[in-house]
Parts: structure tokens; C-alpha cells; sequence
């Protein structure tokens, strides 16, 4: 072999390891792009994922919120059916109780005490008056006696009643006036 052609040789075969460097260079080039492009598509797509779980967080919540408030409105509604109901029923308690006062009957004591017995599980509640502090929430003041207890209930005229412990019908009584 002759010089010339052994430094063509060793040129081509220089050119041929360049060459080859060239090409994995450019695929590591590639390669690089690819990951990044593929890193920023997995980034992408983790944002979408978290996006979701958290609209999925949020439907859940805003559902369980709806459910709650769904339950507490049938809750009002089931304690305030009975409510005009038993509104509507106040002037035959009222009776009954007149009754009792001018008759003093026991039949008429029973009939009255049972009906309250079915209506407490409802929340119906007679409001205590006499012998207690004078209560503008509980208690309307239709006369006033002198007393030595000022602002004490001394008589009722009408009873007063509560329904789940909502003032129905306020009791009409005499509260007592300190003397002076």
C-alpha cells in the first residue's frame, strides 16, 4: 500500500468516526428535544389530572353540601307540618281549658292531659307561668297588680304554648308591681 492511499484511507475512516459522532449527536439532539417535548406534555397532562380531581373534589363537596341542606329543609318541613295544624286546634285547648275552671271536671283534666300527651312528641309544650320572672318572649302582660315580687307572673288568663321550642302563642298573664 502506498502512502497516498493509506492517508485516504485513515481520512475515510476519520470521516466515517466523524460522521457517526455527527449522527449521534444529531439523534442525541432529537432525543433531547423529544424529552423535553414529552416532559412538558407529562406536565401538561398532571395539570389536566390535578384540574379534574379537584372539580371532582369540589362536585363532591357541593353535593354533600345540597344533601345536608336537602335534609335540614325536610327536617323544617316534617317539625312545621304539624304546625298550623295544631294552630288550628289552640281554641279547643283553650275550651277545654275553660271548662275545667267552671266545671272543674276530671273527664274534661283527662281528655286535655291525653291530648297533650299525643301532641308532645311533635314539640308542643305548655309555656310555665305562674310563679315565674315575667318573660316578653314567653309572656304577654295583659294587667298588672301590686305585689311584693316585681315582675313576677302572678296569674295566667290564657295559656301559652311552644312547638319545638318556637313560641306558638305567648301567654297572656298579670305580672306582678313592686310597691312601693
Amino acid at each position: 500500500m502506498d502512502s497516498v492511499s493509506g492517508s485516504r484511507i485513515a481520512e475515510m475512516q476519520g470521516n466515517i468516526a466523524l460522521s457517526h459522532i455527527a449522527r449521534r449527536d444529531i439523534q442525541n439532539r432529537k432525543l433531547r428535544r423529544l424529552n423535553r417535548e414529552l416532559t412538558k406534555k407529562i406536565s401538561n397532562l398532571e395539570d389536566t389530572v390535578r384540574t379534574y380531581r379537584e372539580m371532582y373534589i369540589r362536585q363532591i363537596a357541593e353535593m354533600d353540601n345540597f344533601m345536608k341542606a336537602k335534609e335540614r329543609e325536610m327536617e323544617n318541613i316534617s317539625r312545621n307540618a304539624s304546625r298550623e295544624l295544631i294552630k288550628q286546634m289552640l281554641p279547643f285547648v283553650d275550651s277545654m281549658d275553660a271548662a275545667i275552671k267552671t266545671e272543674n271536671s276530671d273527664g274534661i283534666r283527662t281528655l286535655k292531659d291525653q291530648l297533650l300527651k299525643i301532641l308532645s312528641p311533635y314539640g308542643f309544650k305548655e309555656i310555665e307561668t305562674i310563679g315565674r320572672k315575667f318573660d316578653p318572649y314567653l309572656h304577654e302582660a295583659i294587667g298588672m297588680v301590686e305585689s311584693d315580687e316585681d315582675g313576677l307572673v302572678l296569674e295566667e288568663m290564657q295559656k301559652g304554648y311552644t312547638l319545638n321550642g318556637e313560641v306558638l302563642r305567648t301567654s297572656k298573664v298579670i305580672v306582678g308591681k313592686g310597691r312601693k
